[in-house]
């Protein structure tokens, strides 16, 4: 018999450690590969931007995992996705673990997304409806130090069993965490509030994942092979654009998108995703520097990325409790300018023989960013009436993930496409990848500049409406 506790209640609140341990599988699953990029792009003979299908391709179906996951905690409550999602990421991990070819392994990994695509929604929307008005920023914050908190362990504990065991033996860590969530959350876990009603549409479905792939690899090989990529990318911007109307004009859409006709929540999401592509971006980017042009071996690559990751985790929950007691200005505008600063350093710090800089740089930048996101996200949720916290946590969800994936196709593909254009001109490997960084950086750079522009008037806006 179905046990079901009060939502709101002490109980339920209970049971937000678990779901929390259930974020951390989710980024640790979702980051294990960022580190192995160069490994795969040369053991199976591929581009980067072929091999960063592992990270984008994973991100396309979490993203429509996460259009899936509002309809799927309606109709089949918190406890099925939670097994559903455990289950996914133990299969993937088999799979890939296993696998004998890139496909394969490609396979494995969008199998493992779904985990990612139903943990963050289910946990934003956990923590919306069950926490106190005062320590909502506080919990929110702290979902997202976990989520920070898996992006540091994993390049570490990923880079380790890369060097010393192999590319197979890197999946029996996301599959012995499926299995122990799975053993405890069978016994632990309780339904929150009651169950509803409602019907998928499948045409959502497609035209969700057929946009986002479209949109993903036209970014990722513009630079590469610039108008056919193009086409696919216009292709890709026409179907999302279809798929938007539809969510609009069907009655139980599969992603309720009416949230963003609020300006407030439009715009706070718009700063996430700024700070999310910056982020992610950086997580791939600076491996590839490590491992591409100073010639590091993974788990060196992954220790050097683990400092500046963990201080996002812990700026994350310093950011979630500054916004609780002091509000948004001037916090997400000092983030993003501090983001800013710290890509510049790293940009003048790469090339040269100064990587203690460039470690401490990248810190800086990941701190700015920890002081963003959380609040922005918040932010942006508390301009809407509770009724659509649920929606609103699913867009949210999606748009990191889209994000994430924008910036990572976009910034691979830059870099691939110099690797490839310099060593057609004749400069060492090493040399084209540095080559390379230092053009994805001005682009970063470019952005986070914008960001701050945007964030000071939003912020600045929000501050004045309060007073």
């Amino acid at each position: 018999m179905r046990t079901t506790v009060k939502a709101g209640g002490k109980e339920a609140r209970a049971q937000l450690p678990l779901l929390l341990a259930c974020s951390f599988a989710a980024s640790f699953a979702q980051s294990m590969m960022n580190i192995a990029l160069p490994q795969v792009a040369d053991e199976f003979g591929v581009t980067l931007s072929t091999a960063n299908w592992l990270v984008t391709g994973y991100m396309v179906v979490a993203a429509t995992s996460i259009a899936l996951a509002a309809f799927l905690l309606r109709r089949l409550g918190l406890r099925t996705v939670f097994l559903i999602g455990c289950g996914a990421l133990a299969l993937g991990s088999g799979l890939a673990l296993l696998a004998p070819d890139f496909w394969v392994l490609l396979a494995g990994r969008l199998v493992q997304a779904v985990c990612t695509g139903l943990f963050y929604p289910a946990v934003t929307s956990f923590i919306m409806a069950n926490s106190d008005p005062a320590r909502r920023g506080t919990h929110l914050a702290m979902n997202s130090g976990t989520v920070a908190a898996g992006l540091a362990v994993s390049p570490v504990a990923s880079g380790l069993v890369l060097t010393g065991l192999g590319r197979h033996a890197l999946f029996a860590l996301p599959l012995a965490l499926a299995v122990l969530l799975l053993a405890v959350g069978f016994f632990r876990l309780r339904e929150v509030g009651p169950r509803g009603a409602g019907a998928v549409d499948p045409l959502s479905v497609v035209l969700g994942l057929v946009g986002l792939g479209a949109l993903v690899y036209g970014l990722g090989e513009v630079f590469r092979d610039p108008l056919p990529s193009l086409a696919v990318l216009a292709a890709g911007v026409a179907v999302l654009g279809l798929f938007a109307w539809r969510q609009l004009a069907l009655k139980d859409p599969l992603l309720n998108l009416r949230p963003l006709g609020n300006p407030g929540f439009a715009v706070g999401e718009l700063l996430v995703m700024l700070g999310m592509m910056a982020s992610f971006s950086l997580s791939i980017l600076l491996p590839l520097y490590y491992e591409g042009a100073l010639g590091f071996s993974a788990f060196l690559a992954g220790t050097l990325l683990a400092g500046p990751v963990l201080a996002n985790a812990l700026s994350d929950v310093v950011g979630g409790r500054l916004l609780d007691r002091r509000g948004i200005w001037p916090l997400v505008p000092f983030g993003f300018a501090l983001t800013a600063l710290g890509l510049a350093g790293v940009a003048l710090a790469a090339g040269r023989p100064l990587l203690a800089l460039v470690v401490l740089a990248s810190a800086v930048a990941y701190v700015g960013l920890g002081l963003v996101v959380a609040p922005s996200k918040t932010t942006a949720l508390v301009q809407l009436p509770s009724s659509l916290y649920a929606h609103a946590s699913s867009i949210n969800s999606a748009f990191i993930q889209i994000a994430s994936a924008i910036g990572s196709s976009l910034f691979v593909g830059v870099l691939s496409a110099d690797v490839l254009a310099g060593t057609s001109r004749g400069l060492a490997k090493a040399a084209a990848y540095d080559e390379g960084f230092a053009h994805t950086m001005e682009i970063a750079i470019g952005i986070a500049v914008a960001s701050l522009l945007v964030s000071l008037v939003y912020a600045y806006r929000l501050r004045r409406r309060k007073g």
